[in-house]
């Protein structure tokens, strides 16, 4: 079998409108407005830079069925980029962007195929030799039934066969279900390579065959996917063997950072810890422009000064003015506070009364979050709810027992002081 190499990417929304972010400086919102045109723009680069024979994008092209005439044109535009250098593109379309959304008659590129409603299967040579088949099937509509896309198997002789699809494998709190399909049957359909979509955090499901990955989206889209955005460069050997490195492609990075008061005594050492947060912050961005958010937490002496009109924002706007000025540029969505009066809080929560085994309760649900998103995850399931309403993720979660938790120590301590 001849040996060759592709892209895995997924989840572009091209054009997202980055909605929740006020009172963004202009070059900031510049900045961000175009963000998911550069990843895309990343994507093609990296698959320029290591000669990969195709790229397949696993749904979601654009962040929704009214798409821009713009994001339609800067696709097309990537994947002729792609067709000059030889380099083939599979795409399917997934619940973000189905197939009865509004369409510009573009001429695609020769080399481009555009998945249809119903599943295909389209054979891939390279230098006269058949080496690989890719399935797929795009979203006819944003609403599918569990049943749809049954049906991927292997097929005809050639060596390497490959499924592309937007779905949920198994259970995700902080995703919608859609296509839910289970490990079982993804293995079952006896293919060599999953490319899936629809999870915007890289994670490699199952290491070897079948290769099963959601390479996450390509740019994070607000606060609560921070972290480095990509997709994956996938090279197969001529045994079939899967090696997948992730790349990052995001133009901005979106990042928290916590920030403890514990051992800061003075308004002086808040301002100096807060800088250092920033530095760390520069640095976990690589290079790229960074949207971050600090929350601050823990028991100390600068809670009362933390609590004080304006001091907040008063230091939001510190640091966003040094921000701007660094290059590339740092914009502090906000800073979240979540400190308390000090307090033995391992010894409160030893104690018989009520607030001891409220602390207790909570310090039970920090550690396992999983199983308060399954407590909670009932009021989310309605489907008209999901229209409004996103479970927290984890770290979501952590953050709000953090807060009912200073809540707590401040009432009922407070009511058992008086």
């Amino acid at each position: 079998m001849k040996s060759f190499s592709f892209i895995h990417t997924a989840d572009l929304h091209l054009d997202s409108p980055f909605a929740g972010l006020r009172q963004v400086d202009g070059s900031v919102a510049s900045l961000i407005k175009d963000a998911t045109f550069r990843a895309f723009n990343n994507v093609v680069d990296l698959a320029l830079l290591h000669k990969v024979d195709f790229v397949l994008v696993a749904g979601d092209v654009y962040d929704g069925s009214d798409r821009s005439l713009r994001a339609q044109l800067k696709f097309a535009d990537g994947l002729k980029t792609l067709a000059q250098a030889g380099i083939r593109s599979f795409v399917c379309h997934g619940n973000h962007d189905p197939l009865d959304g509004w369409s510009a008659s573009l001429r695609w590129p020769e080399g481009v195929h555009i998945f249809g409603p119903d599943l295909e299967s389209i054979p891939l040579a390279l230098g006269g030799e058949d080496v690989a088949v890719v399935h797929g099937i795009s979203y006819p509509e944003s609403q599918i039934d569990d049943d749809f896309g049954k049906g991927f198997r292997r097929q005809g002789s050639q060596p390497f066969q490959i499924g592309l699809f937007h779905c949920s494998l198994g259970r995700d709190p902080a995703h919608e279900t859609y296509a839910p399909r289970t490990m079982e049957e993804l293995v079952s359909a006896d293919l060599d390579y999953w490319a899936l979509g629809h999870v915007h955090t890289y994670r490699v499901l199952k290491d070897g065959r079948p290769f099963i990955a959601y390479p996450g989206n390509t740019q994070g889209l607000h606060i609560r996917e921070p972290g480095p955005r990509g997709c994956l460069v996938v090279q197969v050997d001529g045994q079939g063997t899967v090696k997948a490195s992730f790349e990052p492609t995001d133009a901005v990075r979106w990042l928290s950072k916590q920030l403890r008061i514990n051992d800061l005594e003075t308004e002086a050492d808040l301002i100096e810890a807060l800088e250092r947060c920033c530095d760390e912050i520069r640095h976990e961005a690589q290079g790229r422009p960074a949207i971050a958010r600090i929350t601050i937490v823990g028991r100390g002496s600068l809670h009362t000064v933390l609590r004080r009109p304006q001091v907040v924002g008063d230091l939001t706007e510190r640091l966003r003015e040094t921000g701007l000025e660094s290059a590339p540029p740092l914009w502090i969505e906000g800073i979240q506070v979540r400190t308390s009066t000090p307090i033995d809080l391992e010894s409160r929560r030893k104690s018989a009364d009520f607030l001891g085994e409220v602390l207790r309760l909570i310090e039970n649900s920090r550690q396992n979050p999983k199983g308060l998103q399954e407590v909670i995850s009932e009021l989310y399931d309605d489907r008209r709810g999901r229209r409004f309403l996103q479970i927290p993720a984890e770290e979501e979660l952590i953050e709000m027992l953090g807060e009912v938790e200073s809540m707590c120590l401040d009432e009922l301590g407070a009511e058992e002081s008086e």
